[in-house]
């Protein structure tokens, strides 16, 4: 009698250890990280960030070069492994100008990657005046062949000519970008809770000493272009390029082959300024994680209910062969 008590007590306990364990829920809850890098970063804007003239890159495939964008991607897919995946998305486009980016924007092509973005990173405005800038160039002999210009040879005279032609053409194309880059900012500031990072141009045309008509004049043109960037920077933080290049463009540009994009250098330079700028602010990454097993209400009162009847078989069975005895 008491060895069929004991199977019963022990089958019990068997019975509420299976409940419980079948009765148990995990729940999905949000924790929150901080980061010095994005997470999730998206590059907008014209051939800058989209790597120009980068080994591997195309006009179709902003993914395949060395370019400042990619450079950070790999970067922080390692350093972020042990907290999330990394994403990064480049829609930066080589030739586009900031009413091509406002279009875009406007197009509610982007609303998603914008939602989901820690941080957005844009290069924009530099196309609405240099391809001015460029048309002088080539009207001062250009050599379609090697792309140098024969200083000795150039009419200084007519150069100057054309600078001033081209001074209000270059200010209303300026006080169009400026137009433009209000609304670029609001639109980013409503389609995105990341950070918006705007980068400021460099003068490419720094190197060109023998030709100082030529650098003041792109001096001027670009300072106000920066300055444009300055003075609207209330839905943006400035990633200040043009300071951090000064005096290095024949270096990390390809200038000197009449190419105002930045070569390898250029965008490993690039890249450790941005990262400098992320880390300045740091991020926050809210991740959605099941936490620990626990038992249900259900599970609770089961388990109670068992034990009780346990201790009520463990005080009446006593009782029962106290009774039988009695009787014998």
């Amino acid at each position: 009698m008491f060895r069929k008590v004991s199977s019963i007590i022990v089958s019990a306990f068997i019975l509420c250890g299976f409940t419980a364990c079948s009765l148990t829920e995990r729940e999905l809850v949000e924790t929150e990280y901080i980061t010095e890098v994005p997470p999730r970063m998206l590059f907008l804007g014209d051939s800058i960030p989209a790597g120009y003239g980068l080994d591997g890159y195309t006009d179709s495939d902003n993914y395949n070069c060395e370019s400042y964008s990619n450079i950070l991607k790999v970067k922080y897919e390692t350093e972020l492994s042990e907290i999330c995946n990394h994403e990064m998305q480049n829609f930066a486009v080589s030739g586009a100008t900031s009413d091509d980016l406002l279009n875009l924007l406007d197009s509610g092509k982007l609303d998603s990657a914008l939602e989901s973005s820690n941080a957005v990173v844009v290069s924009i405005g530099g196309n609405d005046m240099l391809h001015i800038m460029f048309s002088m160039l080539s009207d001062l002999g250009m050599s379609s062949e090697n792309r140098t210009i024969d200083i000795e040879n150039i009419d200084i005279f007519g150069a100057a000519v054309q600078l001033m032609n081209m001074d209000s053409e270059i200010d209303d194309a300026l006080m169009n970008f400026e137009v433009n880059l209000k609304e670029i900012s609001t639109i980013l500031g409503n389609k995105t809770n990341g950070t918006v990072y705007m980068q400021t141009l460099y003068n490419p045309l720094e190197t060109f000493t023998d030709l100082q008509l030529i650098v003041d004049f792109s001096e001027e043109k670009i300072n106000k272009y920066n300055q444009i960037i300055r003075n609207n920077a209330q839905n943006y933080t400035i990633i200040d390029i043009a300071s951090e290049f000064e005096g290095k463009c024949g270096e990390l540009t390809r200038i000197k082959t009449l190419d105002i994009h930045p070569n390898e250098d250029g965008h490993r330079f690039i890249a450790e300024i941005i990262d400098k700028s992320f880390r300045d602010a740091g991020f926050k990454y809210i991740k959605q994680e099941y936490s620990a097993p626990h038992l249900t209400l259900l599970a609770v009162f089961l388990i109670l209910g068992g034990i009780c009847a346990i201790v009520a078989v463990l005080l009446i069975i006593p009782k029962l062969f106290k009774k039988k005895d009695d009787e014998v």
